[in-house]
């Protein structure tokens, strides 16, 4: 068809013998054209719509937006710091912009440069412009010193959000945070938030079916509310401050922590817990501390998975047993080449 009538995209068009040809493309109802343009990749669709005047019109519409170097085509390393900062505020601008008013489903921002060069005010306006009625999905990798705004959840903003991820910022949810119903996923790495806010959070998102935490530092006590019914799976690691986990969630079926100390653990609500995986990489006495105690902390365990370094082999005979494990992993690691065990 290209070669007959032309570039099939509007507004373009192919040489054959000297003279350009324009060709309007198919017939096709716009909401069609929208959902073509919506399943290239977004660098492509980015180019699509600087030739097209359909889908320049379908991208100020387009629903999932990766802003990062790599989709930007800023990766090269021959860009200056300064320079490609420069270009990804500006070109992030410019896209958030045209989306003002219109909605973001999905939404990923990397600030993978220096963020010295980036004004914190321009952030602010483009979470203000992204993060509105209808949002499902945002994973934010920003910078240490920030504070996410946690008003931008408020009101119905957060009701249709499905996913959060959030790294290397601050969190302080209060309790004027909005409720978010539909939130399911919820991933914190290296975020700045203390137990009575992670509390506050969790407590407005019921609907919560998978929590991960990852070296949240200021993180002592971690409490789960039985109000958590349809939370499924939790993973805690390298929060290295952690003393307690407790949990009253009922549905709790999945659960690991990575620690460098045995940490103490309170699941008698959550029994139905059937798969743990444990890494405790700072504690000599660790397999007799999971033998003696965790018998009775999950008595449904079908699942066990332990990793343990510089173990001392020291087995008790208990009374207390794991009744209904169906598949036993351990790994021992040394951190002394000569009490390392044999292949």
């Amino acid at each position: 068809m290209a070669k007959r009538k032309g570039t099939l995209l509007q507004g373009g068009g192919s040489s054959q013998g000297g003279k350009r040809l324009r060709y309007s493309g198919p017939d096709l109802p716009e909401d069609i054209w929208r959902h073509i343009h919506f399943l290239m990749p977004l660098r492509d669709s980015a180019r699509a719509a600087c030739i097209s005047q359909a889908f320049l019109r379908s991208w100020r519409h387009h629903p999932n937006l990766i802003l990062r170097k790599k989709t930007m085509g800023l990766e090269h390393k021959a860009y200056r710091r300064v320079g490609m900062a420069r270009d990804f505020t500006s070109t992030v601008h410019s896209i958030l912009k045209n989306h003002s008013g219109i909605g973001v489903k999905r939404l990923k921002l990397d600030i993978i440069y220096d963020h010295r060069n980036l004004n914190i005010c321009y952030l602010n306006n483009w979470l203000q412009i992204a993060i509105i009625p209808g949002i499902e999905e945002i994973t934010l990798l920003l910078p240490s010193k920030y504070t996410f705004p946690c008003s931008l959840l408020s009101g119905g903003n957060g009701r249709s959000l499905q996913y959060l991820k959030l790294v290397r910022c601050a969190f302080r949810p209060t309790a004027s945070l909005g409720f978010l119903s539909s939130l399911t996923k919820l991933h914190l790495c290296e975020v700045r938030i203390k137990d009575d806010e992670l509390t506050c959070l969790i407590s407005k998102s019921l609907a919560l079916k998978q929590l991960e935490l990852l070296n949240c530092r200021q993180i002592i006590c971690l409490k789960i509310p039985c109000l958590l019914e349809q939370l499924s799976c939790l993973n805690v690691s390298l929060c290295e401050n952690l003393q307690m986990i407790e949990s009253k969630a009922p549905n709790l079926s999945t659960f690991s922590y990575i620690s460098n100390l045995v940490v103490e653990l309170s699941l008698k609500q959550s029994s139905q817990v059937k798969t743990l995986d444990i890494d405790c990489y700072d504690e000599s006495n660790f397999l007799c501390h999971v033998i003696t105690k965790f018998p009775n902390i999950v008595p449904n365990l079908e699942t066990l998975t332990l990793h343990s370094i510089d173990e001392r082999i020291n087995t008790p005979m208990v009374a207390s047993k794991f009744l209904h494990v169906k598949h036993l992993e351990i790994y021992f690691e040394s951190l002394d080449p000569d009490k390392a065990f044999p292949p």
